[in-house]
Protein backbone atom coordinates (compact mmCIF):
# COMPACT_ATOMS: atom_id res chain seq x y z
CA UNK A 1 0.00 0.00 0.00
CA UNK A 2 1.36 3.35 -1.12
CA UNK A 3 1.57 6.39 1.35
CA UNK A 4 -0.90 8.01 -0.39
CA UNK A 5 -3.36 5.23 0.34
CA UNK A 6 -2.72 4.95 3.92
CA UNK A 7 -3.44 8.75 4.33
CA UNK A 8 -6.44 8.17 2.66
CA UNK A 9 -7.20 5.09 4.84
CA UNK A 10 -6.41 6.94 8.29
CA UNK A 11 -8.37 9.92 6.55
CA UNK A 12 -11.72 7.56 6.08
CA UNK A 13 -11.32 5.64 9.76
CA UNK A 14 -10.74 9.25 11.89
CA UNK A 15 -13.95 10.14 9.80
CA UNK A 16 -15.76 7.39 11.26
CA UNK A 17 -15.04 7.89 14.65
CA UNK A 18 -18.38 9.10 16.43
CA UNK A 19 -16.75 11.96 18.18
CA UNK A 20 -20.59 13.20 20.13
CA UNK A 21 -19.10 11.31 23.32
CA UNK A 22 -16.25 13.11 23.72
CA UNK A 23 -14.84 15.87 25.58
CA UNK A 24 -14.09 18.83 24.06
CA UNK A 25 -10.39 18.41 24.20
CA UNK A 26 -11.05 15.43 22.66
CA UNK A 27 -12.89 16.58 20.05
CA UNK A 28 -10.40 19.16 19.28
CA UNK A 29 -8.13 16.53 18.82
CA UNK A 30 -9.92 15.08 16.44
CA UNK A 31 -10.50 17.80 14.80
CA UNK A 32 -6.63 18.66 14.38
CA UNK A 33 -5.85 15.23 13.60
CA UNK A 34 -8.21 15.18 10.59
CA UNK A 35 -7.09 18.32 9.49
CA UNK A 36 -3.52 16.80 9.64
CA UNK A 37 -4.12 14.15 7.70
CA UNK A 38 -6.19 15.92 5.10
CA UNK A 39 -3.15 17.59 4.69
CA UNK A 40 -0.99 15.39 4.45
CA UNK A 41 -3.18 13.41 1.79
CA UNK A 42 -3.07 16.33 -0.21
CA UNK A 43 0.66 16.59 -0.23
CA UNK A 44 1.36 12.93 -1.42
CA UNK A 45 -1.11 13.45 -3.80
CA UNK A 46 0.59 16.50 -5.21
CA UNK A 47 3.82 14.80 -5.27
CA UNK A 48 5.47 17.56 -4.91
CA UNK A 49 8.23 17.31 -3.03
CA UNK A 50 7.57 14.05 -1.48
CA UNK A 51 9.85 11.96 -3.65
CA UNK A 52 13.14 14.32 -2.72
CA UNK A 53 11.56 14.15 0.76
CA UNK A 54 11.72 10.05 0.83
CA UNK A 55 14.87 9.75 -1.31
CA UNK A 56 17.94 8.00 0.13
CA UNK A 57 21.17 9.93 -0.42
CA UNK A 58 23.54 7.59 -2.73
CA UNK A 59 26.91 6.99 -0.41
CA UNK A 60 29.97 8.27 -1.35
CA UNK A 61 31.19 4.45 -2.35
CA UNK A 62 28.68 3.96 -4.95
CA UNK A 63 28.32 7.30 -6.57
CA UNK A 64 29.50 6.24 -9.85
CA UNK A 65 27.25 3.67 -9.58
CA UNK A 66 24.36 5.42 -8.68
CA UNK A 67 21.60 4.15 -10.95
CA UNK A 68 22.21 0.21 -9.19
CA UNK A 69 22.21 2.40 -5.85
CA UNK A 70 18.62 3.86 -5.99
CA UNK A 71 17.27 0.05 -7.65
CA UNK A 72 18.82 -1.90 -4.62
CA UNK A 73 17.51 0.81 -2.25
CA UNK A 74 13.95 0.63 -3.96
CA UNK A 75 14.03 -3.37 -3.50
CA UNK A 76 14.95 -3.50 -0.28
CA UNK A 77 11.38 -1.15 0.60
CA UNK A 78 9.41 -3.77 -1.59
CA UNK A 79 10.98 -6.45 0.12
CA UNK A 80 9.95 -4.71 3.56
CA UNK A 81 6.90 -4.32 2.09
CA UNK A 82 7.05 -0.74 4.23
CA UNK A 83 6.48 3.03 2.81
CA UNK A 84 9.38 5.09 1.46
CA UNK A 85 8.86 7.49 4.32
CA UNK A 86 9.05 4.65 6.85
CA UNK A 87 12.73 2.98 7.30
CA UNK A 88 16.48 4.08 7.91
CA UNK A 89 19.46 3.39 5.90
CA UNK A 90 22.20 2.50 8.73
CA UNK A 91 25.08 0.37 8.25
CA UNK A 92 25.87 -3.35 10.21
CA UNK A 93 29.20 -5.11 10.34
CA UNK A 94 29.21 -8.73 10.15
CA UNK A 95 32.60 -10.41 10.25
CA UNK A 96 34.56 -7.50 9.73
CA UNK A 97 33.19 -6.55 6.88
CA UNK A 98 30.19 -3.53 5.92
CA UNK A 99 26.90 -3.82 5.10
CA UNK A 100 23.83 -1.27 4.57
CA UNK A 101 20.48 -2.13 5.62
CA UNK A 102 17.13 -0.81 6.02
CA UNK A 103 15.95 -0.69 9.36
CA UNK A 104 12.46 0.32 10.88
CA UNK A 105 10.41 -0.15 14.19
CA UNK A 106 7.12 -2.34 14.40
CA UNK A 107 5.61 -1.37 17.26
CA UNK A 108 8.44 -2.68 20.43
CA UNK A 109 10.98 -4.58 17.79
CA UNK A 110 13.28 -2.92 14.96
CA UNK A 111 12.93 -4.51 11.81
CA UNK A 112 15.98 -4.74 8.87
CA UNK A 113 16.01 -5.97 5.26
CA UNK A 114 19.46 -6.17 3.58
CA UNK A 115 20.33 -3.40 0.74
CA UNK A 116 23.75 -3.45 -0.20
CA UNK A 117 27.92 -3.77 0.86
CA UNK A 118 29.31 -0.46 1.67
CA UNK A 119 31.54 -1.20 -1.05
CA UNK A 120 30.13 -2.04 -4.37
CA UNK A 121 31.80 -5.17 -6.30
Amino acid sequence: MSDEEYAHQALSALERIDVEGLSQDGHDAHEDAIAAVDELAALLESDDGVEDQNSVDTPEEWANDEDDWDEKVADAYEQAEIPRSKGTVTVKSIDDREYYYLQWREGDKVRSQYVAPVRPA
